[in-house]
């Protein structure tokens, strides 16, 4: 419980200040003018009071109990005053103070000793180098914060580690008037951490949607696990790079992931949905706090100006939304009340002179209609029309239906009571309609992501005790080249769990190439393998489509000599035609395990890079949404009658390669690429693998 945080029932001020350009006064100021009603005690030697508040030299001094304390002052002045506060009694603190992790690595050992002294004093800690916290409960009003955010109490809680980016969310949100509800900016997070925090607040009853911004995860792992389990939505950015982003691969797979990809996974395990800009961010929330989630993407827009409309439908599209027409019924019932001029199909155009009459029965229509999932009403304020009317029709309907109601409403102040009555409502209002659309598209995007099945991870038979034992044999002569196993141990690795291959020997000579090639069949595929050789293409050691004898021994001659001097040996492949080229992959994961890949294959990949992760181990939906979620999937659907690809055959693939590296965690990385998949029901084979430990 983080009740001594959000809900004290009495505050010192460790290092509180009579000069009002100081943190310390300015916690104070904000604390005493947003009205919090327990006892505030400023804690300063030099001051004897502070805004009407006897001081004290030291917290210990104080004649009541406290349960939070703000401690601004020097940094290596903090272990002793947390023993201090520990004599009081004191439960929590906020250190506001800097100088600890952020600076290096003298800062970590004083905030190491911070954490040390918390466990030991049983003492919680909320920072260091943080903000604060903030509360509009009316029976708290806590602004335990050094910020100026002009805060109206609402259902969106904001957690942010870094303290600018905060602000800027409750000051964009606040001055839209919506309102918060929780605020906290934790800092460097020694001791109180964000999920610790989304915990507390999916368990307050007015808290409908969390704002969430991370810098870094420390223990991404924990991260997922606590955080999974939260109901309440999550809308969430981040800032900065993931380990994944910094580290040497080689692979194309571990090239493949961006900077950012290790978040994504996170984020899409845990139900959270991600905004790649603060503005999207907080007018997802407003719809978030006030609109109920829909059950699909279909969405009916009711206007009464056919430009605004257009810019809503083009950016909806644009985000995913469906925009059917309305049913045949609808339709018909609309052309009986509506003006002969009005438009019945989607968007519904009633025109500039709709009134309350025209707006009640067309948003009632679509609000009635199991085709529209949501309503989105785009509103002008003609002179001429009864706009407040209007608006109160829109209040009504807002209160009978279960469906999400949104409204663009392009106006200014003169039509401040239409207004208030859409927000005294709880109805979202937004005055761009692309910003209308695109909080509506996040609504079906959460929607979504909180309905997909979770499927389940199936039981792959597999030799594991041979593939065990195949790595802890391989693994020291691999050291030796940078960790990449022989094209023949990752052959047999793949085939220890049944993972399916293109038919191929292993030779070191011309004369066991040709034999080789005769008892597989031409045409053939040879290849070289050699001590530094990554890719095999552009190094000139693959030849396809060899038709006979006389060029496979020509190419094998020109290959071994190619290489001479670093150990080469040949491979013989059966050479697979027809069917599509895709790529499947793996990554490990620094602290969270390994990412699956999938995506569009071959000579290519590095250039489409249309490729989907997944957190291993995958389920058998994570597999059918990973290979479906690609763009280019229509090519496996059979595009310009080519035929449909053996979708199964590929999901069967991945989640075979998802038990292979989650049980086998010294696998760094790797590669099948490319993967043929043929016809459906023909199944695929994986053409060419390669493998880091």
């Amino acid at each position: 419980m983080l009740d001594m945080f959000f809900r004290p029932r009495a505050i010192a001020i460790i290092g509180a200040s009579a000069k009002p350009l100081t943190i310390g006064y300015r916690i104070m100021r904000n604390i005493l003018d947003f009205g919090y009603g327990g006892p505030v005690y400023p804690v300063t030697p030099s001051t004897p009071e502070i805004l009407g508040k006897a001081s004290f030299k030291n917290v210990t001094e104080i004649p009541g109990p406290v349960d939070l304390a703000h401690i601004v002052i020097k940094n290596t002045m903090v272990p002793d005053t947390l023993r201090d506060c520990a004599k009081k009694g004191v439960k929590g603190v906020i250190v506001n103070t800097s100088g600890f992790s952020e600076i290096g690595a003298e800062g970590q050992k004083l905030e190491d000793e911070l954490r040390r002294l918390g466990k030991e004093l049983g003492l919680r800690i909320f920072g260091p180098n943080c903000q604060g916290v903030m509360n509009t409960d009316p029976g708290v009003r806590l602004y335990s914060n050094f910020t100026f955010a002009r805060l109206k109490p609402g259902h969106i809680s904001i957690l942010a580690q870094g303290g600018g980016v905060a602000e800027v969310i409750d000051n964009y949100i606040s001055e839209l008037g919506i309102g918060v509800r929780m605020y906290a900016s934790n800092g460097n997070a020694c001791d109180v951490s964000i999920p610790e925090i989304l915990a507390y607040w999916d368990e307050d009853p007015g808290t409908r949607v969390i704002v969430l911004h991370v810098e870094s995860f420390r223990d991404p792992k924990a991260f997922l696990d606590a955080v999974s389990k939260i109901k309440k939505p999550i809308l969430a950015m981040k800032s900065g790079t993931s380990e994944a982003g910094a580290r040497a691969v080689a692979s194309h797979t571990g090239l493949l992931m961006k900077d950012d990809t290790v978040t994504d996974l996170v984020f899409e395990r845990c139900g959270i949905l991600r905004f790649a800009r603060a503005q999207d961010l907080c007018e997802a929330a407003i719809a978030f706090a006030r609109a109920s989630i829909p059950k699909g993407r279909r969405v009916g827009i009711v206007t009464n100006a056919g430009s605004p409309a257009i810019l809503a439908t083009d950016e909806g599209i644009a985000a995913g939304l469906e925009l059917p027409d309305p049913s045949p019924e609808t339709q018909e019932h609309l052309r009986k009340n509506l003006f002969a001029t009005s438009s019945v199909h989607n968007p519904v155009d009633m025109m500039a002179t709709a009134g309350p009459k025209e707006w009640g029965v067309s948003v009632e229509a679509l609000l009635r209609d199991d085709r529209f999932d949501m309503v989105l009403i785009s509103f002008i304020t003609p002179f001429f029309v009864d706009c407040e009317g209007v608006a109160r029709e829109m209040a009504r309907l807002r209160g009978e239906t279960q469906k999400p109601v949104l409204a663009c409403v392009m106006t200014n102040t003169e039509w401040k009571g239409t207004l208030d009555i859409l927000d005294n409502a709880g109805i979202p209002v937004y005055y761009f309609p692309e910003s209308a659309a695109r909080a509506a598209a996040a609504l079906a995007d959460y929607a979504a992501l909180r309905n997909r099945a979770a499927g389940k991870v199936p039981a792959i038979e597999a030799d594991r005790k041979a593939a065990a034992a195949l790595l802890d044999t391989a693994a020291p002569a691999a050291a030796a080249r940078d960790g990449w196993l022989s094209g023949a141990e990752c052959e047999r690795l793949l085939a220890c769990y049944g993972i399916p291959l293109a038919k191929s020997i292993w030779v070191d000579s011309v004369e066991s190439a040709v034999r080789s090639g005769i008892e597989i069949g031409f045409p053939v595929v040879l290849k070289a393998e050699a001590a530094g050789l990554v890719h095999k293409g552009e190094a000139g050691a693959v030849a396809v489509g060899i038709a006979d004898e006389s060029r496979l021994r020509t190419e094998a001659q020109r290959m071994l000599a190619a290489f001479a001097g670093k150990s080469p040996k040949l491979q013989l492949q059966e050479m697979l035609s027809g069917g599509v080229e895709v790529i499947a992959g793996a990554a490990a994961i620094p602290g969270l395990g390994h990412s699956v890949m999938f995506g569009l294959g071959g000579v290519f990949v590095e250039v489409m890079k249309d490729v989907r992760f997944a957190l291993a181990p995958i389920t058998d939906e994570d597999a059918r949404r990973t290979i479906c979620g690609i763009k280019g999937f229509k090519v496996l659907q059979g595009l310009r009658g080519r035929p449909v690809a053996d979708v199964a055959a590929l999901e069967g693939i991945l989640l075979r390669l998802s038990a292979l590296v989650s049980e086998n965690p010294m696998i760094k990385e790797l590669d099948l690429n490319p993967v043929i998949a043929f016809a459906e029901g023909q199944g695929a084979k994986v053409a060419d693998v390669r493998m880091r430990v």
